[in-house]
């Protein structure tokens, strides 16, 4: 079946700004979704770390040469100790605890999600409402594992005693999360009645998304700037710290409370992660809280601003109602074994292997092969089918066609591989089914149409039926890499 149903006109691409310096005082930018700007997916169609200016404000030196300001703000920014879920009659409500210091209200999400937050490496206390549970239970356990993959584990939820109107009496279940632990903690509650029948209880909405402990720190300091320490990355865990002398100034000295960080990711509707720790016993008034968010798998962009009040007055703080806009990277090799899964079923690549390539990406209906070798994540681009479009179009991005297939690895040289379909007659133009991007190793990526993304070992990977074969080779010296990739 072919895998071609139909590519839309192309469209200069816009890139995506990175981050600014703050603005004082101007509401934030809208955070609606963006419409795609393709009509019809092609079936399938590339790994290339995105071009663009630096994550750093005001410099293109990388993130890693340069001193740490999240250590700056200790002890006045504080992160989790641990994190709490409780399932409730109706509702779901989440916590996260700072150890000395107090508790943050967690957001729980639109119910189509995980609404809970963990952390590889820090505990998660699950309680549950009792009325939850029927009275005919005769015992009530949490089950929980890592997912993908991961093993089944069930902790008691119940100590056996019950309560004056015979409903069992619950106790905190504990999960300690593994340190390398990565992707979402599926959380469901088991009963067993007295007849030895169980009944399991689960939706997504149960589910908690893991902040991996690798990640990047984004850092907003009160000289009015902003630094992303590590490699910001989808499906890895993203830091905020904010240092709120930028919102007391804003504010004409006013000392803000309820601060809130609003993060989209692809341009979704905001998730609003209160900043500001309400004080346990012992605990100072006005102490921050740093979050640790799991970046989404999908996302390719992140934007940021924040909000506070005082005296009962509201500031933003939104790069002059831009917002601070940053570049996603890919997700780790194989983060999620699906991807590969869903290639290797298909008919399509009769050449390519499980061992010969990984999955870096998800489905995606935002981009395709062909913007992602031009470094493009949230365009549908294909200029036509001839090889004389593409021409014209790699061109406009400084590549020259080669005066042969030459797939050799130059680590000076960018190149991008064009496949294509000779005509079944012997004659007429060739037909341009796929691009994909070479990297420094000389292993090539790929945006499989719609499907994941993907770093195959060799062009002939995805020679066959669907792509044809490689008819095409464009290059241009080596751009430098930015510094999130």
């Amino acid at each position: 079946m072919s895998n071609r149903i139909g590519r839309p006109p192309f469209s200069t691409p816009v890139p995506t700004p990175t981050a600014t310096t703050p603005e004082r005082a101007a509401r934030p930018a809208s955070a609606g979704k963006a419409p795609l700007s393709r009509t019809q997916a092609d079936g399938f169609d590339s790994r290339a770390t995105p071009r663009g200016a630096s994550l750093l404000t005001g410099t293109s030196a990388p993130a890693s040469v340069l001193p740490s300001k999240a250590a700056e703000l200790q002890p006045e920014v504080h992160e989790a100790s641990g994190y709490e879920a409780h399932f409730g009659m109706g509702a779901r409500t989440a916590r996260a605890l700072v150890e000395g210091q107090g508790t943050v209200a967690l957001p729980t999400g639109n119910g189509r999600g995980p609404s809970f937050h963990a952390e590889a490496g820090k505990p998660l206390t699950v309680t549950v409402d009792p009325q939850r549970i029927s009275k005919s239970a005769e015992k009530a356990e949490l089950v929980w594992r890592v997912a993908p993959g991961g093993t089944e584990v069930a902790i008691p939820l119940t100590d056996g005693s019950r309560d004056a109107n015979g409903k069992l009496n619950m106790v905190p279940a504990k999960i300690d999360i593994p340190e390398d632990a990565f992707g979402t903690l599926r959380l469901s509650i088991r009963t067993t009645s007295a007849d030895g029948r169980v009944s399991n209880s689960w939706d997504p909405s149960s589910d908690a998304a893991i902040a991996p402990r690798e990640g990047a720190a984004v850092v907003f300091t009160d000289d009015w700037k902003t630094q992303v320490e590590g490699k910001l990355r989808a499906g890895d865990k993203v830091e905020i710290a904010y240092d709120k002398d930028r919102l007391t100034a804003l504010l004409g000295g006013r000392v803000p409370s309820d601060v809130v960080a609003c993060v989209s990711f692809n341009g979704e509707p905001p998730r609003e992660v209160p900043l500001t720790v309400q004080p346990g016993e012992g605990g100072q008034p006005g102490t921050m809280f740093m979050p640790s968010l799991q970046v989404p798998i999908e996302a390719t962009e992140m934007s940021l601003w924040f909000k506070g009040q005082g005296d009962g007055n509201t500031s933003y703080d939104s790069s002059f109602g831009q917002n601070f806009k940053f570049k996603v990277g890919p997700a780790r090799d194989d983060a999620d074994p699906s991807w590969k899964a869903e290639l290797l079923r298909s008919k399509s690549f009769p050449n390519l292997q499980a061992e010969d390539f990984v999955g870096i990406g998800p489905s995606s209906q935002r981009y395709n092969c062909i913007a992602w070798t031009l470094g493009i994540q949230d365009q549908w681009v294909w200029p036509g089918t001839r090889l004389e479009d593409f021409d014209k179009l790699y061109a406009q991005h400084g590549y020259q066609p080669m005066s042969s297939v030459d797939l050799s690895n130059d680590p000076n040289l960018e190149k991008v591989v064009v496949y294509g379909l000779k005509p079944k007659t012997g004659s007429g133009p060739i037909e341009v089914t796929h691009g994909a991007l070479m990297d420094e190793q000389g292993r090539l990526t790929s945006k499989i149409g719609t499907q994941p993304l993907i770093r195959h070992n060799s062009a002939d990977d995805l020679t066959g039926p669907s792509y044809g074969e490689p008819v095409r080779v464009y290059v241009r010296p080596r751009q430098p890499a930015v510094s999130n990739a």
